[in-house]
């Protein structure tokens, strides 16, 4: 088996360095309407055509806030033209609304044995039911038994969060970058809760917008660092390569 899982957009590939890599978390976060949704739903329409006589589920896609859209898998794994007859049958989708239903989702991976897991709004239970330092430390202790599954099962995790209130506002500002141009940009981009994902996380991917109204956007690597970017659109075949 290869050592990684191309997400469906080249650009973004080339930066991870072929893809998700099986075996390690990655952590793909920024402000919303970037399209870390998107992309995961990418990676979910590719995986359930290349896993499609997988003996079960091959992804498992744990939804924090509600975000998952079957019909948006089906229409970009018809844009790509693949067969999207039974590409849903090869999604296990669990729905959580506390952070207890988060976790034991997690623990019950290792009786699915998936090849790809996505957590879309890693943390985004555990900041609304915990205050401060326990906050924190109930999310480390969910990602340390998600490390063990990577290591334990070798999937392809990834994981996306939200950029922190209040530190990349400014109100009324539009980012208009040229794709070509990256000097633009904004510095205090916090991670939610950034300090404890990045203990766990091997590989850390932010997603900009360059141009809203181009539908432009782009992703640059930050652990391991990385001074190149990848531009990509947002378009009925999921995220794919800016041209």
């Amino acid at each position: 088996m290869s050592y990684v899982l191309p997400t469906g957009c080249k650009a973004i590939d080339n930066l991870l360095g072929g893809g998700i890599h099986y075996g390690m978390v990655t952590d793909i976060y920024g402000e919303s309407g970037v399209g870390k949704s998107q992309l995961c739903f990418t990676i979910c329409a590719r995986t359930s055509e290349y896993f499609r006589n997988f003996p079960h589920a091959s992804v498992v896609f744990v939804d924090t806030g509600g975000t998952f859209r079957p019909e948006r898998i089906r229409e970009i794994a018809i844009g790509n033209k693949k067969s999207e007859s039974d590409i849903l049958d090869k999604i296990l989708l669990k729905r959580c609304f506390s952070s207890r239903d988060q976790i034991n989702a997690v623990k019950r991976l290792p009786n699915i044995n998936p090849r790809v897991i996505v957590i879309d709004g890693v943390a985004s239970l555990f900041m609304t039911e915990y205050q401060g330092a326990a906050r924190h430390l109930a999310l480390m202790k969910h990602l340390h038994e998600l490390a063990l599954v990577a290591i334990n099962l070798r999937p392809a995790i990834v994981i996306t969060n939200m950029i922190r209130a209040g530190t990349n506002q400014v109100k009324g500002l539009k980012i208009t970058e040229n794709p070509n141009n990256s000097s633009t940009q904004l510095t205090n981009e916090k991670e939610l809760m950034g300090r404890s994902v990045s203990i766990y996380a091997h590989m850390k991917l932010i997603l900009r917008t360059v141009r809203m109204d181009k539908s432009v956007f782009k992703a640059s690597l930050l652990q391991p660092l990385s001074q190149h970017e990848a531009y990509y659109t947002i378009t009925t075949r999921g995220v794919t390569d800016f041209r």
